[in-house]
């Protein structure tokens, strides 16, 4: 055990904290001397205190300067040395300052930290060896000497520090402890067990030094005799819930099911066991029912347990959330997230998955009054922007959505999934308010990131054909989106609507007649088609792919006049 000292150069009252530094007047300084040497040292102590440690370094060979032989300002150096990592420099400080006074315990101290942080674990526990002789009514020199032993593999002679602290201070927890780490290393199994019964005799009604002797059953693989121990444990301590949680390690080793969740209910229903540990044993969960779905209904059933004892819990309702969600029982799930949020807003993890399952719900009005929330508690998280400026383009506040997209995009890093959508949206919505520049720039800056995105491609060029603009940019996009998903309706009703822009009508029709033939009948392609139908002077078929247009929902604003007057109008 390494002890950490602070010094202090302005005490000179003895403390177990605070070093005392002997300062012998020498016969060969004058009084002038002494007092700059004095005046040095002190300053040199302030600066140490305020963290300048390069002045009071400075300040420190100052009053060397005045005398060499000083041991407290060779200890005072050493520490500054060894703080700053200089071992070489430190070791040669300490070691003159311990020389100079081997009574003074904290000059010997130094010097021993300064030897174990260079790893010179031999030389550290020689040291030791001397305090122990000079103080031998202090345990912690004894523990130190121990330790560095078995930092250098000394196992058996740190076992005989421990032995001897037993004999002058009498059995303890600590001092057996240490012990039963020490004969592990040596692979004495029977003597492990030895110590830890004389640690039972010792406080017979001590059930904790019966969990350490069944656990180390446990890692001998005497499963048995454990159990026989947390068996035990339940006579002379039935609250703890710590043992059931023991007893169900031995049930799940044992392959046993049922007594393993008996076990591991038991703990939860005991409100001594901690939330946190309950929570830890759930998340375990999430991995038992990937490999067994028969562990979700007990997941469930916990879940339950944990919410009435600890409804407090943020954590509680985020894992519950989770198991919700990974049932795909997003409205369920809404509800625990937004419990967790009510207790603790701290949890991004919350917000985001919160945040999403109301995208998927359709629920913008709560999505958009969220991500502004979450917008505010996390304002360099990127993806609350996006949900928010998701949620105003569904809402059709698109400039609102536009401020929100722009303001995110600095804050996405290495995602590049999540600057597509943004750059994607960032389209959307200027598209939308007609800040075409700015729309198109958006959709080139998406497709430098992926230029074989086939949505984004699809949507960049109907954009352009809605605009009648850049249309042979807009055909090459177009065609590309089909090149990927050559059977995708939507892009094969752009490429036919681009077409009937570039005046290719036969083309048009061919692409467009493909695409009403696909999946169910949409409006605003059968009112493209009977356009073309119109062009190719096809007029009375025309005229029944707009009522069919009609029928089916809403077109454009000319549908009703097409109708109307039979006649195309654009």
């Amino acid at each position: 055990m390494l002890i950490v000292f602070v010094a202090s150069c302005k005490s000179t009252k003895t403390s177990s904290n605070v070093p005392i530094h002997s300062q012998k007047k020498s016969n060969t300084i004058s009084e002038q001397d002494q007092t700059k040497f004095t005046y040095y040292f002190i300053d040199a102590c302030k600066e140490r205190m305020k963290g300048n440690i390069e002045i009071a370094e400075n300040l420190f060979k100052q009053c060397l300067k005045i005398d060499p032989s000083s041991s407290a300002v060779k200890y005072e150096l050493g520490n500054l040395y060894r703080y700053n990592g200089a071992y070489d420099l430190a070791i040669k400080f300490a070691k003159e300052c311990a020389k100079n006074e081997p009574k003074n315990e904290w000059y010997q101290l130094l010097y021993i930290e300064c030897l174990h942080n260079s790893n010179l674990f031999s030389q550290a526990a020689e040291e030791y060896l001397k305090l122990t002789k000079n103080y031998p009514n202090h345990p912690e020199y004894f523990e130190g000497l121990a330790s560095e032993y078995m930092y250098n593999g000394n196992y058996e002679k740190a076992y005989k520090v421990y032995e001897e602290l037993e004999k002058q201070f009498g059995q303890n927890e600590n001092f057996t402890l240490n012990k039963v780490k020490l004969l592990k290393e040596l692979k004495k199994n029977q003597e492990v067990e030895i110590e830890l019964k004389k640690l039972i005799q010792s406080n017979p009604r001590e059930g904790r030094y019966y969990t350490y002797l069944a656990e180390f059953y446990q890692e001998i693989n005497q499963i048995d005799k454990a159990f026989e121990c947390y068996t035990t444990i339940l006579n002379v301590d039935p609250k703890n819930p710590m043992i059931h949680l023991a007893l169900a390690d031995y049930y799940k080793i044992k392959q046993d099911k049922i007594n393993f969740y008996k076990e591991i209910k038991l703990a939860f229903e005991n409100p001594e066991l901690e939330v946190e540990t309950k929570i830890k044993i759930l998340l375990s969960y999430q991995g038992l029912i990937e490999m067994d779905t028969h562990y979700k209904e007990q997941a469930f059933e916990l879940c339950d347990i944990v919410l009435k004892l600890h409804p407090s819990s943020a954590d509680a309702f985020s894992i519950y959330g989770d198991f919700l969600f990974k049932e795909k029982k997003l409205t369920e799930a809404k509800e625990a997230y937004l419990k967790s949020i009510a207790i603790d807003k701290s949890r991004f993890f919350v917000w985001n998955q919160l945040m999403f399952i109301e995208s998927q719900l359709n629920d913008f009005s709560l999505l958009n009054i969220h991500s502004a929330e979450a917008m505010e508690l996390f304002p360099n998280n990127a993806m609350p922007y996006f949900f928010n400026g998701f949620a105003n383009i569904q809402l059709k506040k698109y400039e609102i959505a536009a401020q929100s997209l722009e303001a995110g995009i600095d804050y996405v890093t290495d995602n590049k999934p999540l600057i597509l959508e943004y750059y994607s949206n960032l389209g959307n919505a200027y598209n939308a308010i007609m800040a075409y520049e700015k729309s198109d720039k958006a959709f080139d800056e998406a497709l430098k990131v992926d230029p074989d995105n086939a949505t984004i491609l699809n949507n960049y060029a109907y954009y352009l054909s809605l605009r009648k603009d850049k249309l042979e940019k807009a055909e090459k996009f177009s065609r590309r989106s089909n090149e990927l998903v050559p059977n995708n309706r939507s892009y094969i009703d752009t490429y036919g609507w681009i077409l009937y822009q570039l005046k290719k009508y036969e083309e048009a029709e061919q692409w467009l007649s493909r695409a009403s033939k696909m999946g169910n009948k949409n409006a605003v392609l059968l009112e493209h088609y009977g356009d073309v139908l119109f062009k190719l002077d096809k007029k009375e078929e025309a005229f029944l792919k707009w009522k069919e247009a009609k029928m089916t929902g809403n077109g454009s604003d000319f549908l009703d006049k097409k109708l109307q007057d039979k006649k195309l109008y654009e």
